[in-house]
């Protein structure tokens, strides 16, 4: 019988049906345990088997592209609930290769455990805010050689959709979907893993394409045109369209053999596909001088560089974060231009001593490891400007592109600009020491040179991001970032840096917060490819409460920079604000794989398991961040995984050391009691706190993306939803 909303299934909640299909129906409940939305599958009695079997083959399956199973019931699974919508093309060359190598992870992992889908089709691929979701295991098969009888799946909704040709899967004999199974699954033969590559052909086709493969009037002739006919050619490159054509051949054994396989040869189209169009990935420079300190200025050369490379119109350049990712790594030039997806890599050396510097540079062609172009510098230091210059018009003549005229420099002061590589160098590591050292650095270049609008802004990002932390107070920190940001307006209007300054600036000390969303806009109209800027803007879009549209923002800055740590860790606090724990989790293990004991992805991952319920998991990682760091924020959120857990002594205590501390003069931030407030669920004292919080001019942000999420659970008290209302606007 059909559930309706409002009725209960053990302890789930039915909000609304999502589809249906033969096995049964699907629908979207919410577990009040941990108030979380999930999907419920429910079977029909006669799929109780296949039931069970889907369920086993999820749940020994964990992949951030296969949908997670949270529970089991008599006749039912509770699944991940998954917004998105089913995958469809055509799809611009860059995201289909983006999603095929994402659906290969998946399907490798379960062939892996032995388990084959079956079943692969556009309508069981979701398109997320992460990439995709492979869904439907209902025709599984597992390596013990079981069989499996029809699918019929779910139409529409969020977590599984499937059309089902029901006159093709009678008595067990044909199993799939017509369009998509395999000429073995057509003839009614065992399928293997083999079976899956083909069908990853016939949707990997149509995802560039937009069409069917094999499409015919019926199913049967489907199913013939699949055993009998070859798809019409297309147009895609050429190392695109080889992959296809193996992928889709009749017999098995002369397919790719592995899921493995397929994804290399994926990932090695798309660094053949980025040769029909210049792309380079500016390395950081080497520091092979005597004086190790000046390790900042051979990184701020090749992020200058950079900088100007990025200004040449149909010249893809990868991020700065995700091209630095390979500093002091003994990494082949072939895997970086495969992670990083571009055909050229710029490298180099810089060797300093006194007034005179000799730069090396060579651009590398990866495909054949030739050297394009390579030069040496021997000047004086006065002369830095000209040899970034001389770099950047070398390169964009060997790669056939032109360098337009670019924005006017900032400063043409030598001293004043090494002093503002050096504040950037310090910046970019953002803890409290490392932002001191920054600001005396762009202070000093300021008095250098009174009209260097970039370092106003370097000056005003620094005094943000200790607002953000809660490491200087209102009081201290808005009167110097308000000064240096009005400067660099002045001087700069149009740099894209001083914008997002700007926007930086309202979002961390303006009441009218809201003013840094058309400055996060500007900035990113004149620099599109600033991961920077487009993360950012996110994070404003979060706290604005336009949801969807900050997952889109935090998606296109994840895909400009995917080797980030830090922009890894702003998409977990954007998922975890939405109440997607579960993405915002992998989120955040990706940034430790890629920076282990990284403070930033220590707390936001452990800030994501306490969401999960995993509270002894996310207590460890909190204790690692207190550990590395005892600012007053970490103290807040490790009280508030201590509170969840039960563990209300352990929080009571850290309570205790930040009242001591704030009593011996230390600044302590009302955000991070508060914290440990909304872990024990003291409702009168989250009052107080969090009115506080708003008195002293706690940025929303700040509240929205650590524990804000979890204050959502006491909206419904009438004062904290007046509070939130009056932080948040909504």
């Amino acid at each position: 019988m059909p559930l309706n909303p409002g009725d209960k299934l053990g302890p789930y909640q039915i909000l609304a049906p999502i589809g249906a299909g033969g096995m049964g129906e699907v629908y979207r409940a919410n577990d009040p345990r941990l108030n979380r939305d999930v999907a419920i599958k429910v079977s029909a009695s006669q799929f109780s088997e296949r039931f069970e079997r889907e369920a086993k083959a999820i749940a020994s399956l964990n992949h951030p592209h296969i949908c997670q199973i949270y529970d089991v019931g008599a006749n039912y699974l509770v699944m991940e609930f998954i917004e998105g919508t089913p995958l469809q093309g055509p799809l611009p060359l860059e995201q289909a290769l983006l999603y095929g190598v994402q659906i290969c992870d998946a399907l490798d992992a379960a062939h892996k455990k032995n388990i084959t889908h079956r079943d692969l089709k556009p309508a069981n691929i979701l398109v997320t805010a992460s990439g995709v979701k492979l869904l439907d295991f209902g025709l599984a098969k597992t390596g013990t050689g079981s069989s499996a009888s029809t699918s019929a799946g779910t139409s529409g909704g969020s977590i599984e959709g499937a059309t089902e040709a029901k006159d093709l899967t009678e008595a067990g004999m044909v199993l799939g979907t017509a369009a998509y199974m395999s000429p073995e699954q057509a003839k009614g033969e065992p399928a293997d893993a083999r079976s899956d590559i083909f069908s990853f052909g016939v949707v990997l086709y149509e995802m560039v394409s937009g069409r069917q493969a094999f499409w015919r009037k019926s199913a049967i002739e489907t199913m013939a045109a699949i055993m009998r006919d070859e798809p019409a050619p297309l147009d895609a490159p050429t190392s695109l369209s080889a992959v296809v054509t193996r992928c889709l051949r009749k017999i098995s054994a002369s397919r790719f053999q592995t899921m493995g396989e397929v994804r290399m040869a994926l990932e090695q189209s798309a660094t053949a596909g980025e040769e029909d169009h210049s792309s380079i990935a500016v390395l950081p420079f080497t520091n092979i001088g005597a004086d190790k300190e000046n390790e900042y200025f051979s990184d701020g050369l090749a992020e200058e560089i950079l900088n100007a490379l990025s200004q040449v119109e149909g010249l893809r350049v990868a991020a700065r974060t995700s091209s630095f990712y390979f500093k002091g790594k003994a990494t082949e030039m072939s895997e970086i231009a495969s992670k990083l997806r571009v055909a050229n890599v710029l490298e180099g050396s810089v060797r300093r001593a006194g007034n005179r510097v000799r730069v090396t540079a060579q651009l590398v062609d990866v495909k054949n490891g030739f050297h394009l172009w390579s030069e040496r510098y021997d000047r004086e230091m006065e002369d830095i400007f000209e040899v970034q210059d001389e770099i950047a018009r070398a390169i964009t003549e060997r790669l056939r592109v032109t360098l337009a005229a670019g924005a006017k420099r900032s400063t043409k002061n030598v001293e004043a600009y090494e002093l503002y590589l050096k504040g950037l160098y310090y910046w970019h590591q953002r803890s409290p020491s490392t932002l001191n050292v920054a600001i005396s650095c762009f202070e000093q270049a300021i008095k250098i040179d009174s009209q260097y609008a970039l370092a106003y802004a370097g000056l005003t990002d620094c005094y943000g991001i200790l607002r953000f932390y809660g490491w200087v107070s209102a009081e201290a920190g808005q009167p110097p970032a308000h000064a240096a940001m009005t400067e660099a307006m002045k001087l700069a209007p149009t740099l894209w840096q001083v914008n997002f300054s700007r926007a930086f600036y309202a979002l961390y000390f303006e009441r009218a917060w809201r003013e840094a969303g058309p400055h996060f806009e500007k900035a990113i109209a004149i620099n599109p490819r600033s991961s920077l800027a487009q993360i950012y803007y996110g994070l404003f879009l979060t706290t604005a409460g336009r949801l969807d549209e900050a997952v889109k923002q935090t998606t296109v800055a994840s895909q400009l920079d995917p080797l980030s740590p830090f922009v890894h860790c702003l998409c977990t606090s954007v998922q975890m604000s939405m109440g997607r724990f579960a993405e915002a989790e992998r989120f955040a293990q990706k940034a430790l794989e890629l920076q282990p004991d990284y403070l930033f992805g220590l707390w936001v991952r452990g800030l994501a398991l306490c969401g999960l319920g995993r509270n002894d998991e996310a207590i460890e990682l909190l204790e690692r961040a207190v550990t590395l760091s005892r600012a007053p924020i970490f103290l807040g959120l490790l009280g508030l995984g201590y509170g969840r857990a039960g563990r209300a002594e352990d929080a009571n205590r850290l309570l205790r050391e930040l009242e001591d501390r704030g009593s011996r003069g230390e600044y302590v931030a009302a955000f991070a009691p508060l914290a440990i407030y909304i872990g024990t669920g003291d409702l009168p004292a989250i009052r107080r706190a969090l009115a506080k919080a708003i008195a002293e001019a706690a940025p929303p942000v700040t509240l929205r993306v650590t524990c804000g999420q979890f204050l959502q659970e006491y909206r419904s008290d009438p004062e904290i939803e007046r509070l939130l209302f009056e932080l948040y606007g909504w």
